[in-house]
């Protein structure tokens, strides 16, 4: 009998974008995520507001608009990092 090597699960990064909230403390940041979601009944649209606390090395302020990706546990709240200021 042929042994079939089990397929490589390959994790796909998560990607977000958003506005950022507070930079009050140091290289954290916290970030609003705003998502248009379709309802599975009725079909009505509604949005879904979500804030993340995110690592930050590069310089943002509040009210930029960043994109955050995920990354492993930083801290107790923080698994997200900013990769890039969109201006």
């Amino acid at each position: 009998m042929d042994q079939k090597k089990p397929e490589s699960k390959i994790k796909k990064i998560k990607k977000l974008s958003g506005i950022a909230l507070r930079d009050t403390k140091d290289r954290t940041l916290s970030v609003e995520v705003t998502t248009v979601k379709l309802h599975p009944v009725y079909g009505k649209r509604y949005k879904r507001i979500r804030k993340f606390l995110v690592h930050s090395d590069v310089e943002v302020k509040k009210g930029d608009k960043v994109t955050i990706e995920e990354t492993r546990p930083i801290s107790k709240k923080k698994a997200w990092k900013v990769i890039k200021e969109i201006k």
